[in-house]
């Protein structure tokens, strides 16, 4: 007998008799129990009181189990404790989200079928757990985020990186600068429409996530992956040369002119423009694959860059070819290949007010195939079957020191991905096993693979794609 929660509690214990079965009027009654502090928990609550509305058993009905909640800051941050038995439910947890994150465990619990009474309590390893969505290469607007915050959410992912711009197209509007989704935002990696987040969207969609625990990571890829942002400011460019929209996957031909007034005035409103409309306290400024430039004049633009963030009242986030550059306090650096920059990597464990990211490829790159023949995604970093996504340690796969490793992302590229079956498909399940990692869940596959059919069964329900794995039994 197990529980299908996911990612796993720390310390999860099966305790005598079953699991109360709660009614939906029990749920609704939680919910209002929990809402004043914990309102996206709350929110969920309402939602699955609807699923257990039409699948709720006379036991249920019948039953009146008791219901606790508080919050008590004296756990640790994001934690909670929950313990569920025959006779009742209580929940205590950190804070808001740690209470969301009771709220994910008891509902799959509550899915799991002839459910043991337990308890649990568990603390996430990592503060920043995250998922990429790029909507550079192929476009997606907000129903679809709004989908994958859904997804990510339930598995305790509290970061939502979106990749905004590259050379295929600018998806984000710019205050005082029009010319970049005028110009620059209507193609796509296949030549296809493409299209652009105005302000009210890009709102919208951090509203939506900060409902659902999730704060947003805007992307602009600089100083290369730029060809869009050419196309609408040719005077940008190292040539001064106009610059044609592009369809394609290659990467490394386009860069800015690092040091022109040009260049830098843009980069300016571009930044002062995010800074001012984005809620987090992070900028994703890119960073990576400047196959063109030489190694000194790009650690100037990236310090420079660096800077330009801290002015307009924000953190920056790079890739970890930005190693080397001169970094300010609480840069985080978003590791994702060993190709790249590890000697200079290594320069980074010196400066103790620098965190690190761990994404790296192939682990967590959920945009590369689960099998050779699979008609979606790429094999640049070979294959990312489900187990491969569960079974690895960030301290052994970041090159460096693990107490710099403040979290775990995986990302979505979507150079082959054009809808949102595929994106479902795509993230389902191996985004369980990478959030199993983040949250620092106990690594044993085998019950990992147990739990998923019941995850299964909802994401059918609700029409969500996903790809069945050879590694775990689905019927």
């Amino acid at each position: 007998m197990s529980l299908h929660i996911i990612p796993r509690p720390q310390d999860l214990t099966l305790l005598e008799g079953p699991a109360a079965v709660l009614s939906s009027a029990k749920i609704l009654e939680l919910a209002a129990a929990v809402r004043p502090e914990a309102p996206a928990a709350a929110d969920r609550l309402a939602a699955f009181a609807n699923e257990a509305a039409q699948g709720g058993s006379e036991s249920a009905v019948e039953a009146n189990p008791t219901l606790d909640f508080v919050l008590d800051d004296s756990l640790a941050p994001e934690s909670f404790e929950l313990v569920v038995t025959e006779g009742g439910v209580s929940i205590k947890a950190a804070s808001a989200a740690g209470a969301l994150y009771a709220v994910n465990a008891l509902i799959q619990a509550q899915r799991t079928p002839n459910a043991p009474a337990f308890s649990a309590s568990s603390t996430p390893r990592y503060p920043n757990r995250g998922f990429m969505l790029d909507i550079a290469r192929h476009f997606f607007g907000v129903k679809e985020i709004k989908q994958v915050i859904d997804i990510a959410s339930t598995y305790n992912l509290n970061r939502l990186h979106l990749h905004l711009s590259d050379d295929q197209g600018w998806r984000i509007e710019i205050d005082g600068r029009p010319e970049l989704t005028k110009l620059a935002s209507a193609n796509d990696a296949d030549g296809g429409p493409g299209g652009f987040l105005n302000f009210d969207d890009y709102e919208e969609i951090q509203v939506y996530a900060a409902l659902h625990g999730m704060t947003v990571i805007p992307e602009i890829d600089l100083p290369g992956h730029t060809n869009a942002l050419l196309v609408a400011f040719p005077e940008a460019s190292p040539d001064g040369k106009p610059r044609e929209p592009y369809a394609g996957i290659e990467v490394g031909f386009s860069w800015v002119n690092l040091t022109s007034d040009d260049t830098w005035a843009i980069l300016d409103d571009i930044v002062a423009s995010l800074a001012r409309r984005t809620h987090g306290e992070y900028l994703h400024l890119g960073g990576d694959e400047v196959l063109k430039v030489e190694r000194p004049e790009y650690e100037e633009f990236m310090t420079r860059l660096g800077k330009l963030v801290t002015k307009h009242g924000k953190k920056m986030v790079a890739w970890h070819e930005v190693a080397g550059s001169e970094l300010q306090d609480d840069t985080q650096v978003q590791f994702w290949t060993a190709n790249f920059n590890l000697e200079k990597l290594a320069t980074i464990a010196e400066n103790p007010n620098v965190q690190v990211i761990a994404s790296p490829a192939p682990h967590v790159y959920l945009d590369l195939k689960p099998v050779e023949d699979f008609p979606l995604g790429l094999t640049w970093a070979g294959l990312v079957p489900l187990k491969a996504t569960f079974e690895w340690e960030p301290s052994e796969a970041v090159p460096v020191p693990a107490k710099m490793i403040t979290g775990v992302e995986s990302c979505l590229w979507t150079e082959t991905i054009r809808t949102m079956d595929d994106i479902t498909t795509m993230m389902l399940p191996r985004i369980a096993g990478v959030a199993s990692v983040a949250w620092g869940s106990p690594r044993d596959f085998e019950e990992f693979a147990q739990a998923l059919p019941t995850h299964a069964r909802d994401w059918a329900a609700r029409e969500v794609a996903f790809y069945r794995d050879p590694a775990v039994n689905w019927d």
